[in-house]
């Protein structure tokens, strides 16, 4: 059932059975983990403190450290009930069980300071200091020591004592010294860990450069690849991987079947789900663990509606409550009205709560907090003495201000503005205009401010007076201090200091203005010239400059808005763009300026350079998500470009195709800065790279191959299907001028001896094709090939020397009139006689032909001869029967 319908449905059970309640069977209940951090996969937490304990989460039983660790990741546990412990220049093997203890003889100030895998089946340890790699025994004793050539390299250790290495696009097995024992695999990206999932027999690798979750199979030496982006918190149970992903901004439960390919994801977003040893838990309760396939049926959100038909809560009306749970998977049950509780945080208002039903009984805003069972939804409650009060939208800065309200009833309406006034009289704007009226019998309230309203200024309407709230109070601006995007018949040509403020309308028009400054208002009317344009550089009483607001309309077109032009710049805007997008990869910017000054250039807001000089080159290449700012100063003011560095889609093409039996060879056209990857039969494979243009896949003729080009987020693929066929093996001796095989279907197939075409021939639709050609010395260089546009098969072979034909006949009787002749070769002429008389010849085109001849007496010496082109012959003498 999907979510759609389930909604519906959960919809359905409140309306028509409230009493419906969130019952056990469908949703899980929590296991409670012990105070403390979970260590790995063990049944046992760590308490800090003086001294630190181990308590068991089953049974609660607590064991004090023999030494003090400090933090959780220095106590790992082996996997039979024992513990490693690093304490300060000390490490020890402790089982908390019997109190044994074995200390590490490794020296003081030896460096290691964490253990990176433990395999309880090799009993072996590995260690890092940053600098190398040690392995040791679980007692201690070093087997070896590999140093570290990069930070993007990972380890882990095998069964057989021997070290799992992932380095430089190899999948090698190593032994506790480094020495390479096989190559198991490649991979392309930068790896910085792996962890052995030892049911699965399985590496999970994190890579740097990917938002894929990669798996090497140890049985198979393949790698299982799926897009995970951010994946975190990985458990393995019963066949399948747990885990959480960040994409979009939101976080997902999900679930994983390797096996079957099966993908489930949960969107989780509003809450924190972290890893507690085997467990999934929310932040909010760490102590209320799930197992990873319980998870789903966990309830992680409650929501409380409490439907009202008003704009605010009624003082004394009664409202009835729903309440809802929904699971990590998505299902939303009903809960019982009972099982919620209600309380208000720090208030005591009063209010009343029976099944279900919330009365509201005093004017007041309620801040109420609904619990059900570790979940809680606020719910901010304002109820009031309604009264209905609309406020229709105001005509501009001119008014009137009107609405409507219950009849007779008094509202309270005022105009309020800040910054200082003049008391000028030729300033007609004021700070403060307010009345009180009355609306008619229909309810209508009206009020004409007796002077201009000044641009920005906000209307706000009361039942009553200004200290009522016995309904909703309502503000609204006149004119917005943004510029409004409407047209009004007039365009904004500079705006600036220097060049003032130019508008562009009709020739003559009378153009309305409103300035505006930190010092006053002003409003005047003025008439464009015969050309339509109108300048503003000075007023009678404010001061014209930086942060001046220019307010303009048609004097002749009321309905229109006022538009804004504020005066940011002493000087007008430079011309100041980017010449080329940053892109992922790239290591230099480009802008243009028309002003004369240092740019500023920041990464990340981090500045990195300040230069006059363009283009700028970084150190290192841009990396998607990067952000690029650059800014540059004119007098007061400062312009800036920002652009966030993006991948784009690469380019990929495949330009030829060669073909054996076996193997692909792959001619492609790429970015060069792109990644690549390779499927066959939607597998990913191994390819061996011959040069960055071309490499060799294991696929054979029929199978799907896939070429995949990535950068960053970006990637482009290209499929291709390989011809279906058999290849046939060319085979080619000095006594054939004929041969037939098969090879790519419909394709064109031509015999070459160096640069000399011998033979060329169409292939049909099932690759069968035949050549002739003129006989071939021995030791010769033949070359076949057969090319259907971008697939390709060649072959080439040394002309070797014929066989010597052999012969094998029926013998004639008096009555017989043939004979059949069968021999080794298909080629060379045939002959009958007796004596010196020839019966019957015949060109060979198969190894076995049929001589016509007449009829022979009995005891008659018959010789059958075989000649080759060469001259190689063999001889046969039958006597007729």
């Amino acid at each position: 059932m999907n979510k759609w319908l389930w909604s519906m449905l959960v919809v359905l059970v409140m309306m028509v059975a409230p009493g419906v309640e969130v019952r056990a069977e469908d949703y899980v209940k929590p296991v409670t983990i012990p105070t403390g951090e979970v260590v790995g996969n063990s049944e046992y937490v760590w308490r800090s403190g003086d001294p630190e304990k181990l308590v068991h989460i089953q049974t609660g039983e607590e064991y004090t450290l023999p030494i003090r660790v400090s933090v959780l990741h220095n106590i790992h546990a082996i996997g039979d009930g024992r513990f490693i412990l690093e304490g300060w220049q000390e490490w020890m093997v402790w089982n908390p069980q019997t109190g044994s203890k074995t200390v590490f003889p490794i020296e003081a100030g030896s460096g290691l300071h964490a253990v990176v895998d433990i395999n309880l089946a090799a009993e072996t340890v590995l260690w890092t200091d940053d600098k190398k790699y040690v392995t040791t025994s679980i007692s201690g004793d070093i087997l070896g020591s590999i140093p570290v050539a990069s930070m993007y390299e990972a380890y882990g250790l095998l069964d057989d004592g021997n070290v799992l290495a992932f380095v430089d696009g190899q999948v090698t097995k190593r032994t506790p010294s480094g020495e390479v024992l096989e190559t198991l695999s490649t991979y392309s990206g930068r790896v910085s860990g792996a962890s052995f999932i030892e049911e699965a027999n399985q590496w999970v690798v994190a890579n740097d450069d990917s938002d894929t979750l990669l798996i090497f199979d140890m049985t198979t030496k393949q790698w299982i690849e799926k897009e995970a982006p951010s994946a975190r918190y990985l458990i393995w149970k019963d066949g399948v991987y747990y885990f959480t992903i960040r994409k979009m901004y939101t976080t997902f439960y999900v679930s994983y079947n390797v096996a079957t390919n099966e993908w489930r994801e949960s969107p989780i977003d509003d809450v924190f789900v972290q890893r507690r040893g085997s467990w999934y838990v929310f932040s909010e309760n760490r102590s209320a663990g799930y197992t990873p396939e319980s998870f789903w049926k966990a309830p992680w959100q409650l929501q409380v509606n409490v439907p009202k038909t008003t704009t605010r809560y009624e003082v004394g009306r009664t409202y009835d409550v729903n309440g809802t749970v929904t699971l990590v998977d998505g299902t939303v049950l009903p809960v019982q009205e009972d099982a919620l509780t209600v309380s208000l945080d720090r208030q005591e208002e009063p209010f009343l709560w029976e099944q279900g039903k919330l009365t509201l009984q005093a004017n007041e805003s309620y801040n109420t907090i609904f619990k059900w069972n570790d979940l809680e939804r606020r719910l901010d409650l304002w109820a009031s003495n309604y009264v209905p009060l609309t406020l229709d939208p105001p005509t501009g800065v001119l008014g009137p201000i009107s609405g409507k309200t219950a009849p007779n009833t008094l509202v309270f309406v005022s105009v309020t503005k800040s910054g200082y006034q003049y008391s000028d009289p030729i300033d007609s704007l004021v700070n403060y205009q307010s009345k009180t009226v009355q609306s008619d019998e229909t309810g209508r309230f009206i009020w004409q401010p007796t002077r201009w309203f000044a641009p920005g200024s906000r209307v706000n309407v009361r039942i009553g007076s200004a200290s009522s709230v016995y309904a909703d109070p309502i503000e609204r601006v006149t004119v917005k201090e943004s510029g409004d995007t409407s047209q009004n018949g007039i365009t904004l040509v500079t705006n600036s200091v220097k060049s003032g403020v130019t508008l562009q309308t009709t020739p003559h028009a009378a153009v309305e203005i409103v300035a505006r400054s930190e010092w006053g208002y002003e409003t005047w009317s003025e008439q464009a010239d015969e050309n339509g344009i109108l300048n503003i550089k000075s007023f009678s009483h404010i001061w014209f400059g930086v942060g001046t607001k220019i307010y303009y309309k048609l004097k002749e077109s009321p309905a229109s808005q006022f538009r804004l032009a504020e005066v940011k710049t002493t000087y007008d805007p430079p011309v100041f763009t980017w010449t080329r997008t940053p892109l992922m990869y790239d290591k230099s910017i480009k802008v243009t300026s028309s002003i004369d000054q240092a740019y500023r250039i920041y990464r990340n807001g981090v500045h990195v350079a300040t230069t006059r000089a363009m283009p700028y080159t970084f150190d290192s290449p841009l990396k998607e998500g990067e952000v690029i700012l650059v800014t540059r100063s004119s007098g007061e003011a400062t312009y800036e470009l920002t652009k966030t560095v993006r991948a784009f889609t690469p380019t990929l093409s495949v330009t030829d195709t060669l073909i054996t039996k076996t193997q692909a060879t792959l001619s492609i056209k790429k970015t060069s800065t792109a990644t690549v990857r390779f499927y066959v039969n939607d597998k990913l494979v191994s390819a061996k790279r011959l040069s960055t243009t071309r490499y060799t896949v294991p696929a054979k003729p029929g199978d799907r191959v896939r070429v995949k080009a990535s950068v960053g987020s970006k990637s482009r693929e290209v499929s291709l299907t390989l011809p279906k066929t058999s290849l046939s093996t060319l085979s080619i001796n000095d006594e054939k001028s004929l041969w037939v095989g098969y090879v790519i279907p419909n394709s064109t197939v031509t015999l070459k001896k160096g640069s000399t075409v011998l033979a060329t021939a169409k292939a049909s639709s099932t690759g069968r094709v035949t050549l002739r050609f003129s006989r071939q010395p021995v030791n010769t260089t033949l070359s076949l090939t057969s090319q259907n546009g971008t697939f390709r098969h060649v072959q080439s072979v040394k002309v070797t020397t014929g066989p010597t034909p052999t012969l094998v006949t029926t013998i004639p009787s008096s009555a017989s009139k043939t004979l059949k002749a069968t021999s080794n070769v298909a080629y060379g002429t045939l002959t009958l006689t007796r004596g010196s008389t020839l019966l019957a010849k015949k060109t060979v085109t198969a190894t076995s032909t049929t001589l016509s001849f007449t009829p022979q007496k009995k005891g008659t010496k018959l010789t059958l001869r075989l000649v080759t082109p060469k001259g190689r012959s063999v001889t046969k003498t039958i006597y007729v029967r």
